[in-house]
């Protein structure tokens, strides 16, 4: 049990690091690339977002799958992605930051999500 608090206090962290560098930002188009699953240790789920300005919303797309990270076929289409935006900057976490399920579409807002138990002791 405690192997399983530290991943998830590691996960924390390396969230807020990464969410630092963002809003230390001043290239623009800006490209994120984020890996979500059930545990700390399982991606299923990555997220690329792409900032065209600072004050434009991000342009989102994401791919699922039980081995997205090593999926070659979804590498590929997330380059593309990429280069489509004509993006000078990407930012990637090396890790699962969170939950795959997206609060106030999968499950209330206001909850913990109730399909990925691993990730309900975190923010």
């Amino acid at each position: 049990m405690a192997n399983h608090e530290e991943a998830l206090q590691r996960a924390e962290q390396r969230r807020k690091h990464f969410h630092k560098l963002l809003s230390a930002n001043d290239t623009y188009p800006v490209a994120t690339i984020t890996y979500h699953g059930p545990d700390p240790e399982q991606a299923t789920k990555i997220a690329v977002g792409v900032l065209p300005a600072e004050d434009q919303p991000p342009v989102m797309r994401s791919w699922t799958g039980e081995d997205i990270a090593e999926d070659v076929e979804a590498a590929r289409e997330i380059s593309q992605f990429i280069q489509e935006h004509d993006v000078e900057r990407v930012l990637t976490s090396e890790w699962v930051l969170s939950c795959p399920h997206e609060p106030g579409v999968d499950f209330p807002a206001d909850q913990a999500c109730p399909y990925c138990p691993a990730w309900q002791e975190t923010d």
